[in-house]
């Protein structure tokens, strides 16, 4: 009886300890799924480089590296000052060439340059001059126009400039590339233990010190032809203009026309002269024979005409 009794009571326990399993697994699997998925509603959808094993790479956003490239670019364009190597060819008119020509020297003297080259031909008013000279490109401009106010007239005039920023740059790169090769040349020279590898080196770092130089000057010249500006002026004194104007009377140009032609006449004078000379043995002959038989048919009995006279009967 007792075992009869009993067994309502286990039934009852097993039913009531199957539900509180069947609560709690399911709550388990609520909970789990409410702690999943609060996670991915806060957290961003993964980018399209995650990996396969489920770790995301960290996206890197290449529009934001071009700006930046792009940026870097042009302030590094910008820091470069420009090169400009500017020159200028003038052709002027001027009352006096000389003192034009003293006149441009004090000029630049004024300026901060320098005369490079002056070439003069002719005297007085005949006088021409080439002056050829240098100013700090700053000046350049304000040397145009000083030397323009002394012409009476401005012949011709032709300004030109020459960048040379783009091979300065590759100079200055190329200057940095066999400076860093030296270095490690010079690295290597201090290691060698043998007298044969230091000797190869040496002369390596001897070609590259050589290219150094090389480059180094180059800059150099770059550097001065753009920061001093060349002028080149051609100077010609104004045109005198004659008295008496082309075209019209000209006492002195008839007067040589006119010995012109007495030289000219005197010359062909002399000039037969000498042919008649010249022909002598053949006319001369001639002539005396011709002399001596007009004598002969002037003697002639009968031929001589005299008075006639008739006498008286």
């Amino acid at each position: 009886m007792k075992t009869i009794r009993i067994l309502p009571i286990l039934v009852i326990a097993l039913l009531l300890s199957a539900c509180g399993g069947a609560a709690a697994t399911s709550g388990n699997s609520t909970d789990s799924r409410l702690s999943s998925s609060a996670p991915a509603a806060e957290a961003p959808a993964p980018p399209n480089g995650a990996a396969a094993g489920g770790a995301a790479l960290e996206p890197v956003p290449a529009s934001g590296n071009a700006q930046a490239t792009g940026g870097d670019a042009a302030a590094s364009q910008q820091d470069v000052s420009r090169l400009v190597i500017k020159t200028a060819q003038l052709s002027l008119e001027v009352e006096s060439v000389r003192d034009a020509e003293a006149a441009i020297r004090a000029q630049v003297a004024r300026l901060g340059g320098y005369v490079v080259k002056v070439t003069t031909s002719g005297t007085d008013t005949s006088m021409t001059s080439e002056i050829s000279f240098r100013v700090p490109a700053a000046r350049f401009d304000d040397a145009l126009t000083g030397v323009q106010g002394l012409a009476k007239k401005v012949l011709g005039r032709t300004i030109s400039g020459d960048d040379v920023t783009e091979e300065f740059v590759d100079l200055d790169s190329r200057l940095r590339n066999l400076e860093a090769t030296r270095d490690r040349l010079l690295t290597f020279l201090d290691k060698a233990t043998k007298v044969e590898d230091a000797l190869n080196i040496n002369t390596s770092l001897s070609e590259v010190q050589g290219q150094i130089e090389q480059t180094r000057g180059r800059m150099q010249y770059l550097k001065q032809s753009a920061a001093l500006s060349t002028v080149t002026v051609d100077l010609t004194p104004v045109p005198v203009t004659p008295i008496v104007e082309e075209g019209s009377w000209q006492p002195l140009t008839v007067a040589r026309g006119a010995l012109r032609s007495l030289i000219e006449l005197g010359q062909g004078l002399v000039n037969v002269a000498i042919v008649v000379l010249v022909w002598t043995p053949v006319w001369l002959p001639l002539l005396l024979i011709g002399l001596w038989a007009r004598r002969r048919l002037l003697r002639r009995p009968g031929k001589t005409g005299g008075p006639t006279t008739t006498e008286a009967a």
